[in-house]
């Protein structure tokens, strides 16, 4: 009982490890990310849009993991929460589908945040492009989800419905408050934008929230 006691907390230990070096990467990442912007830019998103930018960016640098630990199994494997370097291999192409599909979201979600937009003329690219891009983003997945459906075996399913449950959960009681607070006149302003941001962010939160009581952030 001991032994297995010690091993569950050595796996823990390895996993809040893991966490903390990428919450510190991701930190600097955004923080590089921020700075190339320019202040200029960044007074004239707001604090809505430089939130939205940052989700975008945390999306991006997930599939970025994700995709170098494909390509340096062992490596990877000490940086992703995988149980050795074998499973990285055997898991080759679900995991290139899941950055790639982060990747595209935290693309979308970036150019939404710099688009042009009213009382936002300092955009980088055109509101039509965003949009667009947002468009076949939604069309693309949609018909790659359903193309690829009988490759996700009943696990991945699984977690993929928990994972969306816990989303709505959370998007639905921070955004019930928030909209609230908005209207009740207590100074908490809801944007169209904030809404983007909330269910983007809430997504990523319910899919840690989905493995994580499946005992699979501690492998």
């Amino acid at each position: 009982m001991n032994a297995m006691t010690q091993e569950g907390a050595a796996k823990w230990k390895r996993s809040a490890i893991k966490m903390l070096v990428g919450g510190m990467v991701g930190a600097a990442v955004a923080a590089g990310a921020l700075a190339l912007a320019g202040s200029a830019l960044l007074d004239a998103m707001g604090p809505s849009r430089v939130a939205l930018a940052a989700v975008g960016v945390v999306y991006a640098m997930m599939a970025a993991f994700v995709a170098l630990g494909v390509a340096a199994p062992r490596a990877g494997a000490q940086l992703l929460n995988v149980a050795d370097a074998d499973e990285l291999r055997d898991e080759r192409g679900g995991m290139l589908m899941s950055a790639g599909t982060m990747g595209l979201l935290g693309l979308v979600l970036i150019l939404l945040a710099v688009a042009q937009a009213p009382g936002f003329a300092a955009g980088l690219v055109p509101a039509g492009v965003a949009m667009g891009a947002l468009v076949a983003a939604t069309v693309g997945g949609t018909i790659a989800s359903w193309a690829w459906r009988d490759r996700f075996d009943e696990l991945s399913w699984q977690l993929g419905l928990e994972g969306c449950f816990w989303a709505f959960c959370l998007s639905w009681v921070l955004l019930t408050l928030w909209a609230a607070a908005d209207f009740l006149g207590f100074g908490a302003v809801l944007t169209a934008i904030d809404v983007v941001t909330t269910l983007a962010a809430m997504m990523l939160l319910g899919s840690f929230v989905a493995i994580g009581r499946r005992g699979m952030m501690n492998r």
